[in-house]
C-alpha cells in the first residue's frame, strides 16, 4: 500500500509564519499557539501538545488551536483523538484555507484508522475548496482502491461465514442421523433381548407344565378314564361283586379285546369247595 500524503503543516510551513496558523486574538492563546509552534519544531509533542491545549482553553472559540493540536497527535499517532480535533477546528474555521486543509488532514487521520469511506468524503470536500490540491488527488486515489479492496474482503468474509455455518448444519445433521441410527440399533437389540427372554419363559413355563403332568400321573393314584369314570376295582378275596364293581368291568371288557373268560380269569379268587360231607 503506498502511503499517504503527509499533512498540511509541512505545506503551511512555506505559506505562513512558523509551521502552524498563529491566532490573531487573544494575545495569551496567541503566546501559548507560538510555544506550541516551537515546541513542534523541536519534535516536543508531549509539550506542544500541552500548549496548544492551553491555548484552546485560554479561548475555545479560536479554530487555529484545534487544528494545530490535531496536527499534533497525528504525529504521535493518536489518529482517533486527532478526528475529534480537527473536526472541532472545521467547526470553528473561518478561513477556506484552514478548511481545505482540516479536510485534508481529516481524511489522512480516518484513512489511517481505516475507515476508508470517511476518507474519500473527506479527500472530495477538500478539493471541492481546492480542485488544484495534488496531494488530495492522490490521497483520494488511494482511499478509494483501499475502500474497494475493503468492500471484497468484507464479502469474502461473509461468504466464508456462510459456508462454516453450512458446514456446521451438516456436520450437526449427520451427528444427529448417527444418534438416532445408535438409538434404533439399541432399541433392536432391547427387542431381541426381550424377545429371547420371553421364549425362554415360555419353555421354562412348557417344561414345568410337563413335569407337573409327568407328577400327577406317576403319583400312583387312580386315574380317571376318558369318560370321566375310575378304573375298574377288583372285589376282595370272599366278597361278592359289588353294582358298581359288575358296570365296571363291564365297561372294560367292552373298551379292552380281553375276554370275559379273561377278565374273570384275573379277577375272580374260586375257593376250593368244602368236601361233601358223607352223611
Amino acid at each position: 500500500m503506498k502511503p499517504i500524503i503527509s499533512s498540511k503543516f509541512a505545506i503551511l510551513a512555506l505559506a505562513l509564519t512558523g509551521l502552524f496558523l498563529v491566532s490573531a486574538c487573544s494575545p495569551s492563546a496567541e503566546r501559548l499557539n507560538q510555544e506550541g509552534n516551537q515546541a513542534f519544531e523541536d519534535q516536543s509533542y508531549d509539550e506542544a501538545q500541552f500548549s496548544y491545549t492551553s491555548a484552546a482553553e485560554e479561548d475555545p472559540a479560536l479554530a487555529e488551536p484545534y487544528y494545530n493540536l490535531a496536527n499534533t497527535l497525528y504525529r504521535k499517532g493518536g489518529f482517533d483523538q486527532a478526528v475529534e480535533v480537527v473536526q472541532q477546528a472545521l467547526a470553528l474555521a473561518a478561513d477556506e484555507i484552514l478548511a481545505q486543509n482540516g479536510l485534508y488532514n481529516l481524511g489522512n487521520n480516518t484513512y489511517n484508522l481505516q475507515d476508508f469511506g470517511t476518507a474519500v468524503e473527506a479527500y472530495k470536500q477538500a478539493l471541492l475548496l481546492n480542485p488544484d490540491d495534488q496531494d488530495a488527488k492522490y490521497n483520494l486515489e488511494l482511499a478509494l482502491q483501499q475502500q474497494q479492496q475493503q468492500e471484497q474482503q468484507q464479502e469474502q468474509d461473509e461468504e466464508s461465514e456462510e459456508q462454516e455455518d453450512q458446514d456446521s448444519q451438516s456436520d450437526e445433521q449427520q451427528d444427529q442421523g448417527s444418534e438416532n441410527q445408535d438409538q434404533q440399533d439399541q432399541g433392536d437389540q432391547e427387542q431381541d433381548q426381550q424377545d429371547g427372554d420371553s421364549q425362554d419363559e415360555q419353555q421354562s413355563s412348557d417344561q414345568s407344565e410337563g413335569e407337573q403332568d409327568q407328577d400327577q400321573q406317576g403319583d400312583g393314584q387312580p386315574q380317571e378314564d376318558q369318560e370321566g369314570n375310575q378304573p375298574w376295582e377288583a372285589p376282595q378275596p370272599g366278597e361278592r361283586m359289588t353294582e358298581e364293581q359288575a358296570r365296571q368291568l363291564l365297561s372294560a371288557l367292552i373298551q379292552n379285546s380281553q375276554t370275559l373268560s379273561e377278565k374273570l380269569g384275573q379277577i375272580l379268587f374260586v375257593r376250593d369247595l368244602p368236601p361233601i360231607q358223607d352223611w
